[in-house]
């Protein structure tokens, strides 16, 4: 063999090599762009419900207190904020929607 095969075999490696790379790099892109727009989405979700909350609050407690009504109203229309939060919550897990895949097997 001389220098010249030598060359041209470590160059069409060298090309190869650098093609599996590429391919590797851009899967591995794929992938970590699938994951970053999964969790994406559920900060977005999060946020959603948090503007949820917060604007019940301000529906219920805040207004009432511009508008001047007393704070025993205030204080009744929070107490109804956070029952129904957990009555909310509640009726969530009695649709199963908070237990997928903890029940129903076998029934």
């Amino acid at each position: 063999m001389d220098v010249q095969t030598i060359r041209d075999i470590l160059i069409s490696a060298y090309l190869v090599g650098g093609i599996l790379l590429t391919l590797t790099a851009i899967v591995l892109g794929f992938l970590l762009f699938l994951a970053v727009r999964g969790l994406i989405g559920s900060a977005k979700r999060a946020t959603d419900n948090v503007g949820k909350v917060t604007e019940a609050a301000v529906e219920h407690i805040v207004e009432p207190l511009q508008d001047g009504v007393s704070f025993a109203s205030a204080v009744g229309n929070a107490m109804g904020l956070a029952t129904g939060f957990i009555s909310g919550m509640r009726k969530r897990r009695k649709r199963g929607d908070g237990d997928k895949g903890r029940r129903g097997r076998g029934r």
